[in-house]
């Protein structure tokens, strides 16, 4: 069966129509939060608490995780288990793979199991179970045509009209082109398309179409020097600077998500340096000059600061961080009313904590039942 792609995915999430296992798999985190946000809204919000679970993947413990899945659920119809790992299950044990095999062979009629993934080793045996057995959702950046589509029917639903001409142009603002280093695929950031577009929405309330003037709303081909100042700061480990820049960009409106994603996209171009792959492709580019900036260098683009960071940061903090990133983005999507507060203490904890054992735990408060 050929994968699947993340609209068809979430038509089939909004349409009720899940099947017993998924594997979601790809780079774009944006079109995985879609995704992800698409099935837990597939959930009443009162059924949720007994509904949904979200795990995080531990070696070891995947047998006892799924025997969650194999329980009729208290209430509701259909209980939803979404496994994710920073690692993407690189340390999957043979015990994982065999409770693994084990479920797939009889999955429980009334639980989906989905399993997030970004650039998993597509050599390991669980990784090759799920895409042989589980359906496959592959998540890559959409291109400059699909991603005016998405724009378009983006502002369908908010009730504002664009011509497709002006999709494009607004696109191309946001189109990443091939590294000339590492011949990295070009795609469209939709995270910033979406950021900047309800910028605009925001300054010009009540607007039915967007015009050609309006694209000198847009700051997103800005927006990578800016951030870019912000993960130089955590790079470097200098707190008061990075909560400096935080602040002047949720001064400016900045998007929240968007932060967070920079912040986790920064930790996860690092431990790629730490895979064979990315130490082969890091020892070339010193070899051909990357000690100063060249003239590809940008020193506020993520692939550089990530350079900075594993030095500064040891593989057990960087791995933390995006822990700690995903901590702060379901606090954020809850009911907590001062993100501004997390923000500042997601920083300290990556930039201040000196490993994982002397960060300190911090949990939520239970968000309230809504009525």
């Amino acid at each position: 069966m050929p994968p699947m792609g993340p609209a068809e995915f979430i038509r089939k999430v909004s349409q009720a129509k899940l099947g017993p296992a998924y594997f979601l798999r790809g780079t774009d985190a944006f079109l995985q939060e879609e995704c992800r946000t698409a099935l837990v809204s597939s959930i009443p919000l009162e059924d949720r608490p007994w509904c949904l679970t979200e795990l995080e993947f531990e070696s070891g413990r995947l047998e006892r995780q799924l025997d969650g899945a194999s329980q009729m659920p208290m209430l509701g119809r259909r209980s939803l288990f979404v496994f994710s790992d920073p690692e993407d299950f690189g340390h999957a044990s043979e015990a994982d793979y065999g409770a693994l095999e084990a479920y797939l062979k009889r999955p429980s009629s009334f639980a989906t199991v989905v399993f997030l993934a970004s650039e998993p080793d597509r050599r390991r045996r669980f990784i090759q179970l799920l895409e042989k057995k589980a359906e496959l959702v592959e998540l890559r950046p959409l291109g400059r045509k699909e991603a005016a589509a998405w724009l378009a029917e983006y502002l369908g639903r908010q009730n504002v009209e664009i011509s497709p001409e002006l999709a494009d142009a607004v696109i191309s603002r946001f189109e990443s082109s091939a590294d000339p280093r590492g011949g990295r695929t070009s795609g469209v950031n939709l995270l910033w398309v979406r950021t900047e577009i309800e910028k605009i929405l925001t300054a010009r309330p009540g607007a039915k179409r967007l015009e050609s003037e309006d694209l000198e709303l847009l700051a997103g081909f800005r927006e990578e020097h800016v951030i870019g100042k912000l993960l130089r700061a955590i790079a470097e480990r200098n707190f008061a600077p990075a909560i400096q820049q935080l602040r002047a960009l949720l001064a400016s409106q900045e998007s929240e998500i968007l932060l967070l994603w920079s912040i986790g996209d920064l930790f996860r171009q690092t431990l790629k340096l730490a895979s064979p792959s990315g130490r082969k492709r890091a020892t070339a580019y010193g070899a051909k000059g990357g000690g100063g900036w060249n003239r590809w260098s940008n020193p506020f683009s993520t692939e550089e600061i990530a350079r900075d960071v594993a030095r500064a940061y040891s593989y057990s903090e960087q791995l933390q961080a995006l822990k700690l990133v995903r901590q702060a983005d379901l606090g954020i999507k809850s009911s907590w009313k001062d993100s501004k507060i997390l923000l500042e203490f997601l920083i300290w904890q990556i930039v201040v904590g000196m490993g994982p054992k002397s960060i300190p735990a911090f949990e939520l408060p239970a968000p309230p039942l809504q009525a």
